[in-house]
């Protein structure tokens, strides 16, 4: 089984490997793979988007949700198109925009981009496509206010109305690194260079838990998987 430039070229790649291995991670694969189904079960992919940044969570779940609406869609003539979302509310670094870019070509992206902060962001989502009800997101219980979301969670009363989706929510830092890692996903190549969460590119710096000195002295960072300290992860967000 292989992955070509993130087209995944066989039909049960995930489930094989979930049957083939009865480990933590793979019971939290096999959870994910269920709430996207269920997803697909609730909103028609034209009322579906993913929130897509160019970060390594969003990466994740932008590939898993490729992989299940190809499957769900497989004996169609006429596929829905994958719909993402990228809301831009800080300098990105310049190799993000790249990949957000190639991610477009490579997984058929019908990308929405729009400046400004989520809630407005959110808010003028609901002029630019009315039809958009479901918003899948990255986040993680240890994203800061993430701690008491569900697998679907309306926004709050005060916000845009919108379900959030949220697929990977029992993922470690760790779990998601191996996901990228073990499936040969391609991911922004920012994190090879010692950043461990991507914010504004102004405020953003390399993890100092990565560093380290070669034999001649010289100061280098360490790929972002090799992080070990999980707790560290955002360190590097000023």
């Amino acid at each position: 089984m292989t992955i070509e430039s993130n087209n995944i070229t066989c039909s049960d790649l995930y489930e094989d490997y979930i049957e083939k291995h009865k480990t933590d991670f793979s019971t939290k694969l096999l959870h994910s793979l269920n709430v996207l189904n269920e997803c697909l079960h609730r909103y028609d992919p034209s009322q579906i988007t993913v929130g897509f940044n160019g970060g390594k969570d969003c990466t994740l779940v932008l590939n898993l949700y490729s992989y299940v609406l190809k499957r769900r869609y497989s004996s169609s003539s006429s596929p829905p198109k994958l719909r993402a979302l990228f809301i831009r509310n800080h300098q990105q670094f310049e190799v993000m925009d790249s990949f957000i870019h190639d991610c477009v070509q490579k997984y058929n992206i019908d990308l929405i981009t729009i400046d400004g902060r989520f809630r407005e962001a959110l808010s003028k989502l609901k002029v630019i496509d009315p039809q958009i009800q479901c918003v899948i997101m990255g986040s993680r219980k240890t994203d800061p206010n993430s701690s008491t979301l569900n697998d679907f969670s309306p926004t709050d009363s005060d916000w845009p109305s919108y379900m959030r989706c949220n697929p990977i929510l029992h993922y470690t830092y760790k779990d998601v690194w191996t996901f990228l890692r073990l499936f040969q996903i391609s991911y922004c190549s920012i994190y090879d260079e010692g950043f461990t969460s991507l914010g504004n590119k102004d405020v953003t710096v390399k993890n100092i838990k990565l560093k380290y000195q070669t034999e001649n002295g010289v100061e280098q960072y360490k790929p972002a998987y090799m992080l070990d300290d999980e707790v560290s992860e955002r360190d590097g967000r000023i």
